[in-house]
Order: C-alpha cells, then structure tokens, then sequence
C-alpha cells in the first residue's frame, strides 16, 4: 500500500464518520427554523447555525476547531510554546 491508497482510505474513513455522525444527530433539529441546536463538545458553547449548516457533523465550535486543528498540525500558540518550554526545563531539571 502506497502513501496515496493510505491518503485515499484517510478520507474515506473521514467522510463515512462524518456520515454516520449526521445520521446519529439528525433528530437534532430545532422545529422553528429548521436548523441544527448543538453544543461544542470541548467547551460546551452553542455552535453557530452557519458552520452547522456548511459543516453539518461540526461537534466543535469554530474556535475549538481551529484550536485543535493547530494541535494536530503541530502547530502551537506563543503561550503554549512558553509552557512547553517551562515543562520542558522542569523535566530536564529533574532528570540531571
């Protein structure tokens, strides 16, 4: 299996979580207008109605999303660089 049947089984499986995601949550709707009542799954705040309706599976708001995105890519605020460092100083400090 090469690097482009392993990106291409990556999306696949994406795409049918996402699936089943919305199948599991459309009984979520709000009678009045229709659109999808959720809260994010990491802080608990409402998700808004527009990236619901373009992202129908989000479970997480935008700012979560990102922030996890970030995460995921290695990429890292500067407040979380400084605790990394300090973590890291802190372990360094203990294992000399």
């Amino acid at each position: 299996m090469d690097i482009a049947d392993m990106a291409d089984k990556l999306i696949e499986d994406q795409v049918l979580t996402s699936i089943m995601r919305i199948r599991s949550q459309g009984n979520l709707t709000n009678a009045s207008d229709g659109a999808f009542e959720r809260p994010c799954e990491a802080c608990g705040g409402a998700i808004a109605k527009a990236r619901l309706k373009i992202v129908p599976g989000s479970t997480h708001c935008i700012q979560c999303a990102t922030k996890q995105e970030r995460e995921r890519a290695g990429l890292f605020t500067r407040s979380d660089r400084h605790r990394i460092n300090n973590e890291l100083d802190d372990f360094l400090l203990i294992i000399s």
